[in-house]
């Protein structure tokens, strides 16, 4: 499976050569295409290379795959709106990076927002509306709690009692009996613009 390459000594041509071909021989890959010696079984592991590729080229992506882009709403040099699609407005809502658009917002939407946008206005705006709605902060387990009834002990140091928490790993509010609620660890930021 070796080939040879010619080479010329000194160059093709060039003044002072003595215009001897020397024969230095290489290995060429059969995968190429080119193989002096016929065909070439290909080893398991580019067969399976083989087959990942036109498995690939199977499942191309259709355009319809995607997402539609999203029409960016802007001026032109005569301050008249570029026409949205009429079937659907892209328009965002009105006052949506306000407190007054969060504190309209159900629960799992607040819990999404304060968990997922970490460091932002949203994440702010988020624990402002939850805590309005009387859910609480546990700094320990990184968890929202709110009272399901009234507290069976309380103490200066916590509370006992029945409790609704938003459970992160299952993505749901579930029910915890008997929790002990230690006011160390009750976030007490009042949260103040």
């Amino acid at each position: 499976k070796q080939w040879y390459q010619r080479r010329v000594r000194g160059g093709m041509g060039a003044p002072g050569t003595d215009g001897l071909v020397d024969q230095e021989p290489f290995v060429l890959d059969p995968i190429l295409g080119v193989s002096p010696l016929g065909p070439v079984p290909l080893t398991p592991e580019r067969e399976i290379h083989l087959m990942m590729l036109e498995a690939g080229s199977m499942n191309l992506p259709l355009p319809s795959d995607s997402n539609r882009i999203r029409a960016m709403t802007m001026l032109n040099s005569f301050h008249a709106q570029i026409p949205a699609h009429h079937y659907h407005s892209y328009d965002p809502k009105l006052n949506f990076d306000s407190y007054e658009y969060f504190k309209n917002l159900v629960p799992d939407t607040l819990f999404f927002i304060f968990y997922f946008y970490e460091g932002t206005r949203a994440q702010f705006y988020a624990a402002k509306a939850l805590k309005d709605q009387h859910w609480r902060f546990h700094k320990k387990v990184k968890m929202w709690f709110q009272r399901y009834d009234k507290p069976k002990e309380i103490k200066d140091s916590h509370e006992t009692g029945t409790y609704v928490y938003f459970d992160t790993d299952h993505w749901q509010q579930r029910t915890k009996e008997d929790f002990k609620f230690e006011y160390k660890f009750l976030e007490e930021n009042t949260l103040d613009d």
